[in-house]
């Protein structure tokens, strides 16, 4: 989640470059900053969505603002359960879409182990960029999307990433191929960069920063129950037959049609009004050239290193080498030279922002790496199922849940932040080395509370870093602070996995050269070939279950002596999250919105408010008018004969 789950004080020397007022019929206030943006989180909702034309605006028909804005927060969270669902169901069901596509290659192989063989084969490595590809894509894309709308507006990004999303899940669905497949994982990767940055961005135009904690808690709810359900569901279609891991894509189609008919028709937020020429301008198109270059040699490095070349390699050295040259060049471009930079250099201004970005790297990594592998533990250590091992991790996904959305309240109740980030990173340095007690004959009660600390830690920093992100630089910055630190969260979650995987194949490596397993491997003791071990992806566990009790044992120590390798790797970077987060200060929460893009309902409101005035008057005038002829007719009658009264009464009764 990181998502993420789910980035800004003064700037240096050369400021950043301002935002610059839209036109408008109104006056320039409706540009200006709302001190008083939002009076009661719970019953008065922030109502600052933008609006297309004014002119259309009916009072008398149109939503309320309250209304309009849980409509709109209702198909962000769609959007995000959409994406969080998608990426835990499928990553669990890769094995089983792996053979699939693969059977389909191989289909006159007969036995099971030529088949097995073929997918470690000369295509062994294919079947990592399913899951790479998808991470890259869009890693590689997330500030371009925070740039982006700030030059085509926030609806325009956000339906475009969607309809990308759409569309890669429907080629995924109708994949005949791993190649076809990736494509459509590519696809699926830029849409969900679109959608987990601009689904933050956008509340943070909707609410000021000093109550969003309510609605950061409700979207980590969200992601943490996709994820939470996304396993079982991964392990329900990929356990129901061939091919109906199919249907873990179709499924996204009614959804992602569901979140672009609410967004299209409620999200009528402002679009920049300037031509092509001067949005083209205005972008940074020689940074993101080079951070996308960046990240996709840093991606191709990390994903054959170990497993399809040695990392010393030219293959791997040669793309590490220049990635890294790049990400210098990047930075210092855009910290420097630039001027319409996607990383201004008011973002990194001041130790609160660079230790808020720091952690929110260090917590990707090290919880990504911790929620790529249990599932492999409660597989291949205790033989579960892959929709028992889904059921096995609910104690980690409902502890998430409950804990980000409890210790975002705290936030917005306390008006402080530090204290949680300092508890989410303690209970992380709590929690990974209490995983090296997770062995082969680990009791539930043991590998349940075991969970706990991890899951605690994770949800609190699930929403406690964006806060000092933002609280760190002005409100008009935060769509661009949001991007980079959702960025490093996601090349912080990147490196987890990459680094687990690298650490566990290399721990099994090392295993499986023991005289005891290679003993097993001459006497036929396994069913499948002793290199299809190495790798949480390359064989189903379940095959595991049919060896004999020696060779099950001997397989599931390796995988156990491997994990704990891994939870020891991770030991580090927790501490180094730790201690860069006891650099964070606690800073004022602004109380205001960027005005710029979200002023509109609240213009709306104001409307209704003047008709509502001059219905009133009318109505007014009316009461004021009958009052008057009232009068009139008590000092007319008066004024006549006591037989005329009588005829006058006599006549207004008949």
């Amino acid at each position: 989640m990181m998502r993420s789950s789910n980035l800004h004080p003064t700037p240096l020397n050369r400021p950043s470059p301002q935002p610059q007022p839209y036109p408008s019929s109104r006056s320039s206030s409706a540009h200006t900053t709302s001190s008083t943006h939002l009076s009661s989180t719970a019953s008065n909702p922030p109502a600052t969505i933008g609006r297309s034309s004014m002119e259309s605006f009916n009072p008398r028909t149109s939503l309320t603002p309250r209304t309009h804005f849980y409509l709109v927060f209702s198909a962000l969270c769609i959007s995000s359960f959409l994406s969080a669902l998608d990426l835990s169901s499928v990553s669990t069901a890769l094995p089983t879409i792996v053979a699939d596509l693969q059977n389909d290659r191989h289909a006159s192989s007969s036995s099971t182990r030529s088949s097995t063989s073929a997918s470690s084969g000369g295509e062994g490595g294919t079947y990592i960029w399913i899951g790479a590809a998808y991470t890259i894509a869009g890693m590689s894309i997330l500030p371009l999307c925070g740039g982006m709308c700030e030059i085509w507006g926030r609806k325009a990004i956000l339906l475009t990433s969607l309809f990308f999303f759409l569309f890669g899940s429907t080629i995924c669905g109708a994949s005949q191929s791993l190649e076809m497949m990736i494509v459509g994982r590519v696809l699926q990767g830029m849409g969900d960069a679109g959608i987990i940055s601009l689904a933050e961005i956008v509340v943070a135009d909707l609410v000021n920063l000093s109550e969003r904690g309510t609605y950061e808690g409700i979207i980590g709810v969200v992601w943490a129950g996709a994820s939470a359900i996304g396993p079982p569901v991964g392990g329900v279609f990929s356990e129901a037959g061939r091919g109906r891991w199919r249907w873990l894509f179709w499924l996204n189609i009614p959804v992602s049609v569901v979140a672009i008919s609410m967004i299209s028709c409620f999200m009528n937020m402002k679009t920049p009004k300037r031509d092509i020429k001067s949005n083209l301008g205005r972008m940074d198109w020689c940074g993101n050239a080079l951070l996308i270059l960046a990240t996709i040699g840093l991606g191709l490095a990390l994903t054959w290193g170990g497993a399809r070349y040695t990392w010393l390699s030219p293959q791997v050295l040669v793309p590490l080498i220049l990635s890294v040259m790049l990400f210098i060049t990047f930075f210092y471009l855009e910290l420097f030279r630039l001027k319409h930079a996607t990383v201004p250099k008011e973002l990194l201004s001041n130790r609160t922002a660079i230790s808020a970005h720091l952690t929110s790297f260090a917590h990707g990594l090290v919880t990504m790496a911790i929620i790529y592998l249990i599932p492999t533990y409660f597989q291949a250590v205790k033989l579960a199922s892959t929709i028992m091992s889904g059921c096995m991790v609910l104690p980690f996904s409902c502890t998430v849940a409950f804990t980000a959305i409890a210790f975002a309240m705290s936030i917005q109740v306390t008006q402080r932040y530090v204290p949680q980030n300092h508890l989410g990173w303690f209970f992380t340095l709590l929690g990974v080395p209490l995983l090296l007690l997770l062995n082969v004959d680990s009791k539930p009660a043991t590998w349940i509370l075991v969970q706990l600390p991890i899951a605690l830690g994770c949800g609190i920093l699930f929403v406690a870093p964006q806060f000092p992100v933002l609280a760190s630089v002005r409100v008009q910055l935060a769509s661009k602070a949001l991007a980079l630190q959702l960025f490093l969260a996601s090349f912080g979650q990147t490196l987890g996995i990459m680094l687990a995987e690298a650490v566990f194949q290399s721990s099994v490596h090392s295993a499986i050269q023991s005289p005891e397993i290679e003993a097993l491997a001459a006497n036929a003791s396994l069913l499948f070939e002793i290199q299809d071990i190495s790798s949480p992806y390359s064989m189903h566990f379940g095959a595991l279950k049919h060896l004999d009790k020696a060779a099950s044992d001997a397989v599931r120590e390796v995988y156990s002596g491997a994990l704990r390798r891994v939870w020891l790797v991770l030991i580090p970077f927790a501490l180094g999250g730790c201690l860069v987060c006891c650099a964070m200060k606690e800073l004022e929460m602004h109380e205001e919105t960027d005005e710029m893009f979200a002023a509109v309902l609240q213009d709306c409101a104001a409307l209704r408010d003047e008709e509502k005035g001059r219905t009133e008057g009318k109505m007014s005038q009316g009461r004021e008018g009958l009052r008057e002829e009232s009068i009139q007719l008590s000092s007319t009658a008066k004024l006549l004969p006591a037989s005329d009264q009588g005829k006058k009464e006599s006549s207004a009764s008949c």
